[in-house]
């Protein structure tokens, strides 16, 4: 199986910034390559051909809101999705949260509303080549009004045991449930951690994965101990933020928009430093008692305590997340099995 990957972000197209955090793209196609599949994890550029994308089984594009601050590369990213498309070979992946602004933004972009070759987006990447190019700049907006306006391909994204479809579907009503595959790959971050746990440490504050959130301003307000991003700076790499989750009582996990839950890196992080994992109990606690406690709860254990929670998460978590990379795997399968169907 020859695939590629690339998209509309950082976090979805380049291996530097995985460097930092592990990303949902650099996961998936390290699962992949394990499995014995070529992959080729690139940026996006218009400088791929149709010709060039036909060589490929799948190409796997992410998605993200072309309006966005950080979709810095989404010009080349459609491009390449509309070539793929045409080709037949086109499926795509979701990693970030509050996916209900992906469709706000697109039908923005649709109507006419937002203006993608204003100067406000001249840093983006391939920029001068979308303004100038008549060609290419029609296959982003082709893709765009497709992201708009019909059904979706074959599309990824990084699910928790205690997430599910609805809250997807309901946030882009283009997806298909029969198309739309959850993806659960943490076996490599609490594989890959280089921190030896530090056991029997008395901490005096708490990480989170999104210190801006609605949610952790709530939380705050109910430990007593200071809460701190898992980053001291957005150039923190994984060896500052594992330092700093060590070195915790735990890590809280946000929730989002109407308190839905999103797929972290930190869980898994966390979990393999033997640090327990906090977030909206209302989801977690089908995972058993210890995904069951407030985070005021939890800082009242005793250092020993506190790791033996840490423990026993971890065992029901990654119990919970067997099976993830077969689905990264049939969901691949069967995009390519619509490609061969396409093809004939």
């Amino acid at each position: 199986m020859k695939v590629l990957i690339t998209g509309s972000t950082a976090q979805q197209a380049s291996f530097r910034a995985a460097v930092r955090v592990p990303t949902f793209a650099s996961m998936m196609a390290e699962a992949l390559s394990r499995n014995g599949d070529e992959v080729d994890f690139v940026e996006p550029s218009f400088k791929y051909t149709k010709q060039y994308l036909s060589i490929y089984d799948v190409v796997l594009v992410g998605i993200a809101p072309p309006t966005s601050i950080a979709a810095n590369k989404v010009y080349p990213a459609f491009a390449m999705a509309q070539r793929a498309k045409e080709l037949g070979n086109l499926a795509i992946f979701i990693d970030a949260p509050e996916p209900f602004k992906i469709m706000a933004s697109l039908k923005s972009v649709s109507t006419g509303a937002s203006n993608l070759l204003k100067p406000f987006y001249e840093k983006r990447k391939e920029f001068k080549e979308f303004k100038s190019d008549e060609t290419s700049r029609a296959e982003v907006f082709a893709f765009n009004e497709f992201l708009n306006s019909e059904s979706w391909p074959i599309t990824v994204y990084p699910s928790l045991p205690w997430s599910s479809h609805l809250s997807l579907l309901s946030s882009i009503p283009n997806l298909e449930s029969d198309s739309l595959f959850g993806v659960n790959l943490d076996y490599q971050i609490i594989e890959d951690v280089k921190a030896h746990p530090k056991l029997g440490v008395q901490s005096d504050y708490w990480t989170v994965d999104y210190q801006k959130s609605k949610w952790t301003e709530q939380v705050s307000l109910t430990v007593r101990n200071e809460v701190k991003s898992v980053r001291s700076s957005p150039w923190a790499d994984q060896n500052e933020i594992e330092e700093r989750i060590n070195n915790s009582i735990g890590t809280l996990i946000s929730v989002h928009r109407s308190d839905e839950a999103w797929w972290s890196p930190f869980i898994a992080k966390s979990l393999a430093l033997k640090k327990p994992v906090v977030t909206d109990w209302r989801y977690t606690n089908k995972l058993g008692p210890s995904w069951n406690l407030l985070a005021s709860t939890v800082e009242e254990l005793s250092p020993i305590q506190s790791q033996a929670l840490a423990e026993s998460q971890i065992s029901s978590y990654q119990e919970s997340i067997e099976g993830g990379r077969e689905n990264l795997l049939k969901a691949i399968a069967k995009a390519t099995s619509q490609v061969a169907f396409a093809r004939t």
